[in-house]
């Protein structure tokens, strides 16, 4: 007897990334986590919790960008300002695997720049840059 098993993989192929709304062509890759420091509560002579208090949250990762020039990602998040350092609005990041259903995506809201790195290699590879970032807000069935 065979099987058929209907099995949905995506890669990086067929991801698309959305920083402020809009399509960011030039990433390379996204990585992030979501970390919750909930603490379990333990009554009298448990030897299992019985409730779970509440934790903080932090949302962080980074994103690599195919380096175009040195304001490409400034262009993305505001134009009028002079440099990634003077940024204080947030933004938000959208990550959609295949088509654009909301099934199928998630959302990054109020993210901030914290660090920002660049590769140079002497060889064939593209340069990179690298942006880490933190985040106030996850929304996606990833949630814990």
């Amino acid at each position: 007897m065979s099987q058929f098993f209907n099995y949905s993989y995506f890669s990086g192929a067929n991801t698309s990334v959305y920083i402020g709304g809009e399509l960011l062509v030039e990433c390379a890759g996204i990585s992030f986590s979501y970390q919750n420091s909930r603490q379990p509560v333990y009554g009298y002579a448990s030897d299992k919790f019985d409730a779970m208090l509440p934790g903080r949250i932090i949302i962080q990762g980074n994103f690599l960008v195919n380096f175009i020039d040195s304001k490409y990602l400034l262009g993305f998040l505001a134009p009028e300002q002079n440099g990634l350092n003077n940024l204080t609005q947030s933004f938000d990041i959208k990550v959609e695997f295949g088509d654009s259903s909301e099934n199928n995506s998630i959302t990054i809201n109020s993210c901030y720049i914290i660090s920002r790195g660049q590769t140079v290699q002497i060889s064939d590879q593209v340069i990179l840059e690298e942006y880490g970032f933190i985040a106030r807000e996850f929304n996606g069935d990833l949630k814990t």
